[in-house]
């Protein structure tokens, strides 16, 4: 539970005499947010309250209010808002969701703003178009987040529209992300209003946003959490990844309720940053053909997850493939990899994402390249790389996205599952190639798990 007891209480007076202190209502009021006069030194505030939707226990809570103010007000002094009681409980449908009481603290008292909209762990609670913007021309935009997991918290803020001036002067903290509260972003589409994308980047650290499809994948083991895996976002649903993430060096599964998935997260060593969404998944489908033992073979697995979520600048799906299935289609191409694993100077799993670009070769070429390739490829697998020893997925990268851009969009066509070893070592070979899971041979088997499931 988060609390701030002082205020706490004042609220709850408010809510069982309402006559306590001065209030003001407006067009949000209905959606439990209240303008309270507090005392000559405070003067005025905002208290809300609000339940979630959804029916699990969520760890990554947002809270986002867009407020319009007649006075430009001071970009290091744009107001703050803060949760100051959290507590998962029932409500009084005895249905179990997150209850929040959250604090608004105005920018300036010469002139109180108006809401604008208010957004509840992606759900709008309240959307007030009746706001003069003549008299009130600037918008600004408050996100809070808290992260149950980590127990850390964030704030954001920033002017988002400024009528008045000549040329628009967003001011961001932190670079906060965008929300898109229809839920509408297409797959394979990079938020580039957000995000610089470099033309080339071999083997060099990604920007943050610049792959929202990648998720890293955990585990518990004896009350320990680990990183095991890449993993590919495809709806806001599904998540796509290798089987053998979920089997441990003895060949023993991995209990579902022991895998946790984190969307957005970019640095390994800041699962709480802000924009990343911590989840418990629903289920962990390991593809029925999928043999663990002397050959590696429909090495893909889907978590589905216990509720859909809201793409964010740093969370979008991947597009599943469309077009030939054939291999021989991308033989030559060149396509991307991304994730956290072994890099050139040995560190098993890097803090920050890496890509590269790779080729695409005929099953032919790989299986002449060395013979180990003839028992742990098949019908269901492609292989890829330069063989150059420093480019291409390693150790940690398995269950990560190989994609190509399509008509405009990021496709996914692969799914890191296997490579040679170096001699000596239980380190990948990168002057061998490697070997990926056809994701357009499981098409049908991966949208079983989302009736809705449109591509």
């Amino acid at each position: 539970m988060l609390c701030s007891m002082s205020l706490l209480k004042v609220f709850v007076i408010l809510s069982a005499a309402q006559i306590a202190f001065a209030q003001r209502y407006d067009v949000c009021s209905s959606s439990g947010l209240r303008y309270v006069y507090m005392t000559p030194e405070l003067g005025w505030i905002g208290l809300g309250w609000a339940w979630t939707k959804q029916s699990h226990k969520l760890h990554n809570l947002t809270l986002q209010l867009d407020y319009a103010t007649s006075q430009l007000p001071d970009p290091d002094n744009l107001g703050s808002l803060k949760f100051i009681n959290l507590v998962f409980t029932r409500n009084n449908l005895n249905e179990q969701r997150w209850n929040m009481v959250y604090e608004w603290i105005f920018p300036s008292q010469q002139s109180l703003p108006d809401v604008r909209s208010i957004v509840w762990n992606g759900d709008n609670i309240c959307d007030n178009t009746s706001v003069d913007r003549k008299q009130k021309p600037h918008l600004v935009k408050l996100f809070a987040t808290y992260n149950d997991y980590t127990k850390e918290r964030s704030l954001t803020a920033e002017i988002i529209e400024n009528l008045e001036a000549t040329t628009a002067a967003p001011v961001p903290l932190n670079n906060p992300q965008t929300i898109d509260d229809s839920n509408t972003v297409g797959c394979g589409k990079v938020d580039l209003t957000n995000i610089y994308v470099p033309l080339v980047l071999e083997g060099q650290t990604i920007e943050r946003g610049q792959w929202p499809w990648l998720v890293s994948v955990y585990s518990y083991s004896n009350l320990r959490l680990g990183f095991r895996c890449g993993a590919t976002l495809i709806s806001n649903k599904l998540v796509v990844t290798a089987a053998h993430c979920f089997f441990d060096v003895y060949n023993r599964q991995v209990k579902p309720e022991d895998v946790l998935i984190i969307l957005g997260q970019y640095n390994l060593k800041r699962p709480q940053d802000q924009g990343t969404q911590i989840v418990y998944p629903e289920s962990v489908n390991i593809h029925p053909k999928y043999q663990k033992l002397n050959k590696i073979d429909s090495d893909i697995a889907i978590i589905v997850m216990p509720e859909r979520i809201r793409f964010t600048t740093y969370i979008r799906a991947a597009c599943l493939w469309k077009g030939p299935e054939d291999k021989n289609s991308i033989v030559g191409r060149l396509g991307f990899i991304a994730g956290w694993g072994r890099d050139e100077n040995g560190n098993f799993f890097t803090e920050l994402p890496k890509q590269s670009e790779i080729p695409v070769v005929s099953d032919e070429v790989c299986l002449r390249s060395h013979e180990a390739f003839s028992r742990i490829t098949s019908d269901v697998t492609f292989c890829a790389g330069w063989r150059n020893g420093t480019e291409g997925p390693c150790n940690g990268d398995s269950g990560g996205p190989f994609v190509f851009e399509r008509d405009g969009r990021w496709t996914l066509r692969g799914v890191v599952s296997t490579s040679l070893i170096t001699d000596g070592s239980n380190t990948c070979n990168l002057n061998e190639y490697v070997v990926f899971t056809d994701v357009t041979k499981f098409t049908d088997w991966i949208t079983t798990f989302d009736t809705d499931y449109v591509y």
